[in-house]
């Protein structure tokens, strides 16, 4: 996918834009058919998204120091690593968009927190650090990056375009390192207790996916040209990531399913 070179009318320079988004940003999208209740919606999933690439930050800094620890492979190493920079960047990128559909008093400059990983009793160090990238990576950032292609493809409007763009920018190779370190550890035949503990991190995963009670919601309507899917929408791509991507991936790479079959089913 080309990068974008602009984002809200300002410079780009490897992602990151080098001001902040102005009033000819807002204007932008306030001039466009997106207005009231839409505006508001689309506003506050991006306000959303901004908190959650904050705590990846820390949740990829977490990672890298267990795989630091544990040791693997540099390049494993190195896009972990990496991977807090990016979530700095896609944060700000959230903000950016947020600022200019809520206005600037309605987003926070910065944000606090950490994330804490699953504790995943009884397992040892170096399991624990298997079923993290795996949770993180092979499931949050695989879906993560499926969503968003999916909204890319739906979004017509040259700001959510470009945001969109600069998430995925990078954001592909963090779904791509957890399948590679999981290929590692299948090789070296340490994958000990995965199959026991998928089923929770499935559950997790995708719980508004996999709910009975899924259902459409009041959600204005034409809101998809401007980075937004609907719950519903979510839901089905959830489904399809499950069903096309993350679950043939494992099998692909022997990870027993066994466990997991009262969810597998549903996907078949």
């Amino acid at each position: 996918m080309k990068r974008a070179d602009r984002m809200f009318g300002v410079v780009v320079l490897g992602g990151i834009s080098l001001t902040a988004a102005g009033p000819a940003a807002a204007a932008s999208a306030r001039t466009t058919d997106l207005a009231g209740d839409g505006l508001r919606t689309v506003g506050i999933t991006w306000r959303d998204r901004m908190r959650q690439a904050h705590l990846s930050v820390g949740a990829f800094a977490l990672l890298a120091g267990q795989l630091a620890e544990q040791g693997c492979d540099p390049v494993v190493l190195s896009l972990v690593t990496r991977a807090s920079w990016d979530a700095v960047r896609h944060a700000e990128i959230c903000r950016r968009y947020a600022a200019s559909l809520l206005g600037e008093d309605e987003v926070p400059a910065r944000l606090e927190g950490s994330p804490s990983l699953p504790a995943h009793p009884g397992a040892t160090a170096g399991d624990r650090v298997l079923f993290h990238v795996v949770e993180l990576c092979c499931l949050g950032e695989t879906l993560g990056a499926i969503t968003l292609t999916e909204m890319h493809a739906r979004a017509t409007h040259p700001m959510a375009r470009a945001a969109i763009e600069s998430l995925l920018e990078g954001g592909l190779d963090h779904g791509r390192v957890g399948w590679a370190y999981l290929a590692q550890r299948t090789r070296e035949h340490r994958t000990r207790g995965l199959a026991q503990a998928l089923p929770e991190m499935l559950g997790r995963m995708c719980r508004e996916a996999l709910s009975p009670s899924a259902r459409a919601t009041d959600e204005p309507g034409g809101l998809e040209a401007y980075g937004f899917l609907a719950r519903r929408t979510g839901q089905e791509v959830c489904a399809r990531a499950l069903r096309d991507v993350i679950l043939p991936g494992f099998r692909e790479l022997g990870v027993d399913l066994g466990p997991a079959q009262a969810i597998v089913r549903q996907f078949r």
